[in-house]
């Protein structure tokens, strides 16, 4: 019954996060207020927003207007990319890869992704900073998060 209730729970985050898209861009309240949604779901603290993690964020973002979804190497980021993307669908696509993490054995179901998702509800994460960039296509965006302390620490549980 209670896993009901998660899954009720996190379609209405999802929802809520939908429909403040609506009048979204990408400012850091847009950024702060998808990752919260999910996080206030899970009983998380908020994020705070991080000037200088925004600033490393959009500078990786600026290289990648190839679109290509390469990693900066710098640990705790989310990348996306896609077309008209902003912050609440960034966000989105990274917490929709929730029903592929088994919680109870500490990673993604087999031939799944969900690191972004473990990331973005990472207990002792504090900080985020994002930046996006339209990519040299003229229609798509790419939207990089970098986030501190970083998550997806080997052997521990995001939450």
């Amino acid at each position: 019954m209670g896993h009901w209730r998660i899954k009720i729970s996190l379609v209405a985050a999802i929802y809520m996060t939908i429909l403040h898209s609506s009048v979204a861009h990408n400012e850091p309240e847009d950024f702060l207020h998808a990752h919260g949604c999910i996080r206030r779901l899970l009983d998380l603290p908020p994020l705070v927003w991080d000037p200088e993690l925004a600033k490393v964020a959009q500078a990786w973002a600026d290289k990648r207007k190839d679109c290509k979804l390469t990693p900066s190497d710098k640990v705790g980021e989310n990348m996306a990319q896609g077309p008209n993307l902003n912050a609440s669908y960034a966000v989105q696509m990274w917490v929709e890869e929730r029903p592929d993490y088994d919680h109870a054995k500490n990673e993604c179901l087999p031939g799944t992704q969900c690191a972004h998702y473990t990331q973005v509800t990472w207990k002792n994460t504090e900080r985020v900073g994002c930046g996006r960039a339209q990519c040299s296509d003229g229609v798509c965006y790419v939207i990089v998060c970098n986030y501190d302390p970083p998550g997806n620490i080997v052997g521990e549980k995001p939450y």
